[in-house]
Order: structure tokens, then C-alpha cells, then sequence
């Protein structure tokens, strides 16, 4: 059975469990491998475009909104009028003036804020100030310039994002069909069948195909939708009950195969 007759099978047929309960653990989680990926990829793609166009409106903003500044033996101007005050109400603002017009004393009004002078950048997160002097980047020297030029580069910031979101993605979606097997324990047990936790879990990871390409979907979208948790779950329980009681069902031509002892999750 290839994988996409697989993918068809695990909601269209549900005698297909009696064979996807026996088959060898290598197979499913192949197919378990392969489909996640798929879907993870799939499902990206809004994010992947989200991205791509807020990172154009980053460079656009920088370009077009920040005024130009150097930062150089320790010292930072600003060109343009300042103070330049950034912020709404009284909750937050971002407060530049170089021209020493205006000290830190302009937090006291707001919440939390940041305020950078000529020589230093006050963060202030209520009720605590933190300072980060100037002087302590005497050897550095930057620009505008220079930050457009870094900006590109958020493109390999989105590829390590991207990783890591899969590694913990994949290790996530394998637990769960761990949790979903261990609810086929107690099912099981209550229909008196014979199956063993190998082809429960066997029986999970296809039960879990039609809830993640639902997934998928919803991911593209509309990723906001509260509380999808509860249907991707109702559908996997209800796929895996119905799994197993068509891999229960006794057979005319001798018992299938039994998994391998060593097979463990």
C-alpha cells in the first residue's frame, strides 16, 4: 500500500486498521515521518510569506523612518529635530535625544520605556532601570548603513527558527500518538481485544492523519482559530476507537501476524 492510499485509507476505511495495526513499526513511523513533514512544510506556508513580507517592511521602515545615526568611540548622534519620542499613552515609549535637551528623567512619566542618549540607553521596566554606557562600545563603530546591511540577514534567522520549530514540532506530534496509544490501552481493554500497545500505536499514527491535514488547513487559513485542540483530539479518538474495533475484528483465514517482541515506543 503506498503512502498516499495509506493517507486515503486511515479515514476513508477503517478496515484498513486491521493491516496498519500489524505492519511493522519501521513502516509506520516512515509514514508517520514522511506525512508530518509534509504537513509541517505545507502548513508553513503562510508563515513562510508572513515573514518574508514583514521582513520587507522592517528594511522599508528602517529606510524610510529611522534617521541616520553613528555610534563611534563611544559616543552616538543622531541626526534630525529631536527629542524624537516614540509611544502610546503612558504605557511605553521609546524617547532618542542626543542633544542632551532631555535626560532619563523623562521615563518617570510611563510605565516602561527605553531612552538613549549621547552616551548611554536607559531601559526602564517598572519598576527597574538598566543601563547599558556607551563607552563599554568605545571599539565599535556602526550606522544606518551597516543595519541595512545585517537586515537581509534575518532571512538565516527565519531558517533557525524554521529548524528548531520542526525538531520540536515532530518530537511533540510523536508524543502524542504515544498519549493517544495509551488511551487505546484502556479502549482495548474494554472491548476485550487482543491487541498489544505496538498495535495501538501503529493505530494512532493513522488516526492522527486526518486531524493533521485538518491542521494543515486551518494553519493556512485561519491560524486563530481557538480551541481547534479539542476537535483534532474528538477526531483522533473517535478514528482510533473505530481502529481498533475493526482490527478486533476476528478473521476467516488464520490470525495476523503478531509484532516482534522488541518492538518498543
Amino acid at each position: 500500500m503506498g503512502f498516499f492510499t495509506q493517507v486515503k485509507e486511515s479515514f476513508l476505511n477503517y478496515e484498513a486498521y486491521r493491516e496498519f495495526a500489524f505492519q511493522k513499526r519501521g513502516k509506520t513511523f516512515k509514514y508517520f515521518f514522511v506525512l508530518f513533514t509534509l504537513v509541517f512544510i505545507i502548513g508553513g506556508i503562510r508563515f513562510i510569506g508572513d515573514f518574508k513580507n514583514g521582513t520587507s517592511d522592517i528594511i522599508a521602515t528602517v529606510k524610510e523612518d529611522v534617521p541616520e545615526f553613528r555610534l563611534e568611540n563611544g559616543e552616538l548622534t543622531v541626526e534630525g529635530q529631536q527629542p524624537i519620542i516614540m509611544g502610546e499613552g503612558d504605557s511605553a515609549v521609546l524617547v532618542i535625544d542626543t542633544t542632551g535637551q532631555t535626560d532619563d528623567s523623562i521615563l518617570d512619566r510611563y510605565i516602561d520605556g527605553v531612552f538613549i542618549s549621547k552616551e548611554k540607553i536607559v531601559v526602564k521596566e517598572n519598576p527597574q532601570l538598566r543601563i547599558i554606557k556607551f563607552s563599554d562600545l568605545k571599539d565599535l563603530t556602526f550606522d544606518k548603513q551597516k543595519l541595512l546591511d545585517l537586515l537581509p540577514m534575518l532571512k538565516w534567522l527565519f531558517v533557525g527558527i524554521a529548524f528548531f520549530a520542526y525538531l520540536f514540532s515532530i518530537t511533540w506530534a510523536l508524543i502524542t500518538t504515544v498519549i493517544l496509544a495509551l488511551i487505546g490501552l484502556f479502549i482495548n481493554s474494554m472491548m476485550k481485544g487482543r491487541l498489544v500497545y505496538n498495535n495501538l500505536w501503529n493505530i494512532a499514527v493513522y488516526a492522527f492523519t486526518f486531524p493533521w491535514l485538518l491542521e494543515m488547513v486551518k494553519n493556512l487559513v485561519y491560524p486563530g482559530l481557538s480551541y481547534f485542540w479539542v476537535i483534532k483530539w474528538s477526531l483522533a479518538g473517535y478514528i482510533l476507537y473505530k481502529g481498533i474495533e475493526a482490527a478486533n475484528k476476528p478473521v476467516t483465514t488464520g490470525e495476523p501476524p503478531q509484532p516482534p517482541e522488541d518492538m518498543v515506543i
